[in-house]
């Protein structure tokens, strides 16, 4: 099979089963999003836990984050895009495991340090094996679909806790089984990941026609080996696709004030009782579920960058109107926090086709790991400042000022980002890299 056969095959079950089963990664990171946010209102009454401390405890998978995505990238590049996707779900299932027996706040970091390492390897293993197989008509919308797991995954987290909260079980119990939960389906995916083939672009570049006798088969691959180019081409030939990508996942990034943080402003602002505040959480993440999903079913239509732009752009805008919605009645907070969310979920969809198409196979996962790097740093400066900021009483003007920064930074791309609707990835690769255009 040539890569144009690739690019022109019309969908099929297994193309949507390996979506589902890649989404998973992202549907694990939603739950452990949410999670932590869930349960820090009992973290706090528990562990004591200072203003500082809850932005470091609700942001460390974060800083695992960076550290998980660049090192799995290279590893994804160098051993394929499945050996990547098996290992990586092992930290995150052993971790979660064992977060339910922690004693103390220093460990309970310590291990969502742990978790969001695995989390920041999948999310750059998984879109470029998903992105290297799908047709170029339907990639923006399957890689969308596969990023919907992702607030699947919250409000899944949101209906746990409502009902481990409903049936009376203790609060010092209650964080311990939420966090432990997220053992069960990691494990799951990792025994069914196992029967996935291997990328055949990837195959065609490094694979080993014995060791991957069945897929060079199925695939009817010929191989094409060439010499792995350096990782400083990223820096030089496709440059501008890095800045792309990154400022589109870090835009995406600077919505951990919400995503991790959305129960400490309700609880703040709306209510004290836990109730509500689970029945509210629900309601917004049912709103970053819609934006997922529209994000999803237009990126083959509108195409990434304008879609891109517009969300950034509605991003921004929200959050000025979020700031100022803290100073007005709740009813408004609530409905702009969950716009907030829904043009975030668009943001993040873009964001998650888009770091996988603009760099070749040879340098795909790191190039990934880079730009996704950039997002998981900006999801630990915004997050972690809330509660401190929330104490201080200056949320308001932080809303402001990020609003004012993601309008800009949506101009930024809209001059500097490239469209990747209906093309071949080595289309993509040779427009960024400046070659003679061939197909």
């Amino acid at each position: 099979m040539s890569f144009i056969e690739l690019d022109e095959k019309p969908l099929n079950r297994f193309i949507v089963y390996m979506t589902i089963l890649v989404g998973f990664g992202t549907f694990l990171d939603g739950y452990d999003l949410l999670n932590v946010s869930i349960a820090l209102p009992f973290l706090i009454k528990v562990m004591r836990i200072t203003t500082a401390i809850q932005g470091m405890l609700g942001t460390a998978t974060y800083l695992g984050g960076i550290f998980g995505a660049v090192i799995f990238g290279v590893f994804s590049d160098l051993r394929g895009r499945k050996s990547a996707l098996i290992l990586d779900l092992f930290f995150f299932f052993i971790a979660s495991f064992v977060s339910a027996f922690v004693s103390n706040v220093t460990q309970l970091i310590a291990i969502r340090l742990a978790i969001g390492f695995g989390i920041g390897a999948d999310i750059v293993s998984g879109p470029a094996l998903l992105s290297e197989m799908l047709p170029k008509n339907k990639r923006g919308t399957m890689l969308g679909i596969s990023l919907l797991m992702m607030p699947l995954g919250g409000l899944v987290s949101v209906l746990v806790a409502y009902m481990l909260y409903s049936s009376g079980i203790s609060a010092n119990i209650i964080w311990r089984i939420i966090f432990a939960l997220g053992a069960i389906p990691a494990l799951i995916v990792i025994l069914l990941r196992s029967y996935l083939p291997e990328s055949p672009r990837w195959l065609a570049k490094f694979g080993d026609p014995k060791k991957h006798a069945r897929e060079f088969r199925t695939f009817g691959i010929n191989v094409q080996k060439n010499k792995r180019q350096s990782y400083l081409e990223i820096f030089r030939k496709y440059k501008r696709g890095l800045a792309y990508s990154s400022i589109a996942w870090f835009t995406a990034g600077t919505t951990s004030m919400l995503t991790i943080f959305t129960p400490l402003i309700l609880q703040r602002f709306v209510t004290k009782g836990y109730f509500q505040l689970i029945s509210l959480t629900l309601a917004v993440w049912i709103f970053a579920l819609f934006g997922a999903l529209v994000s999803a079913l237009l990126q083959d239509y509108a195409g990434r960058k304008k879609l891109a732009v517009v969300s950034i752009m509605f991003l921004g805008v929200s959050y000025v109107l979020l700031g100022f919605s803290l100073l007005l009645s709740a009813h408004v907070l609530e409905l702009i926090l969950s716009l907030a969310m829904f043009f975030s979920f668009m943001n993040v969809g873009v964001a998650y086709a888009v770091q996988t198409e603009v760099f070749p196979t040879d340098l795909k996962s790191f190039s990934d790991g880079l730009a996704f790097s950039i997002n998981r740093v900006a999801n630990f400066a915004f997050g972690s400042l809330v509660p401190v900021l929330l104490a201080l009483g200056v949320l308001t003007h932080f809303l402001w000022f990020s609003g004012l920064l993601v309008m800009l930074l949506a101009v930024v791309l809209a001059a500097l980002g490239i469209e990747t609707k209906n093309k071949s990835l080595e289309r993509i690769e040779e427009e960024l890299a400046g070659r003679e255009i061939t197909d």
